[in-house]
């Protein structure tokens, strides 16, 4: 247990961006994980991204909490190499929810860009959230972007995009509005 105590504690301390592997020492309080890989070019390089979720959501499997989830992604190709971990502080009311399908990449302004939104499942209200890991131009971003989804199962944006995602470039600012305007408006969409 204080192990575990001292890993999390590194976790919430260590800036997401450029964090290392998972500790070996954490790897005992997961039970299965989920790996996608996916190829694809930037003008002639080839890059690979390995996406991985420890203790992911499993409908399937009716656990919808844990004692640790975390979400990490890894970017690669001849000329770079980075990566980003998220340890989600909230575990225990809900994991992370990836669905490998609506990872994506894009060319804007001549640089390619990769879209990992996730949600969340497990003991939550009307109040939930939409996660997007951004790699673009060989910076990385992370953001959560709250909603509301009311009885009849409609939900809204509840968020300020215009403050929260200030730091992107405005091109890439337009395409991840226009995704959270049009991709999230029922409770099905989190799920």
């Amino acid at each position: 247990m204080k192990s575990l105590v001292t890993s999390l504690i590194l976790f919430f301390f260590v800036p997401a961006c450029g964090q290392k592997a998972v500790h070996d020492s954490l790897k005992v309080y997961y039970p299965d994980s989920l790996t996608v890989h996916k190829n694809f070019k930037d003008g002639t390089v080839s890059n690979t991204l390995t996406v991985k979720v420890i203790n992911p959501c499993t409908a399937e499997k009716n656990r919808f909490d844990g004692a640790v989830t975390i979400i990490s992604a890894a970017l690669e190709n001849k000329n770079y190499r980075d990566s980003i971990v998220y340890n989600y502080p909230y575990a225990q009311s809900g994991l992370i929810n990836l669905k490998t399908n609506n990872i994506s990449n894009d060319n804007i302004n001549k640089h390619q860009a990769v879209f990992i939104p996730f949600t969340y499942c497990g003991n939550w209200d009307n109040d939930t959230k939409v996660s997007y890991i951004i790699l673009y131009n060989q910076k990385k971003y992370l953001y959560h972007i709250k909603y509301y989804c009311g009885e009849d199962g409609k939900c809204k944006l509840n968020d300020n995009l215009n403050s929260t995602l200030k730091d992107l470039p405005s091109t890439l600012r337009l395409r991840i509005s226009k995704d959270l305007k049009t991709k999230y408006n029922k409770s099905s969409d989190f799920q």
